[in-house]
């Protein structure tokens, strides 16, 4: 079921793109209005189906990075990392 959810946004992202092409060579403005709205439609609802494990990964690795800025806040704040 998800690799089907994951096909149909796919798609729908490929034909927003393919519509911004030719909006881009046809100077249709409408054409770049519709695309815009089909684009924070993908955005809203797709991204979470076509991203799932790159969010995933990057929380990860945000939430590591923050460990790491506070430890680095909690050792200048002591300044135990100049003593020797």
């Amino acid at each position: 079921m998800e690799n089907r959810e994951k096909t149909k946004w796919f798609s729908l992202l490929m034909i927003a793109i393919l519509l911004f092409i030719v909006a881009l060579l046809t100077q249709l403005y409408v054409l770049n209005l519709i695309v815009i709205v089909l684009a924070v439609y993908i955005y809203k609802y797709g991204n979470p189906v076509l991203f799932k494990e790159y969010d995933a990964k990057r929380k990860v690795q945000y939430q590591q990075y923050q460990t790491v800025q506070k430890a680095a806040q909690e050792s200048l704040r002591q300044g135990s990392i100049f003593k020797k």
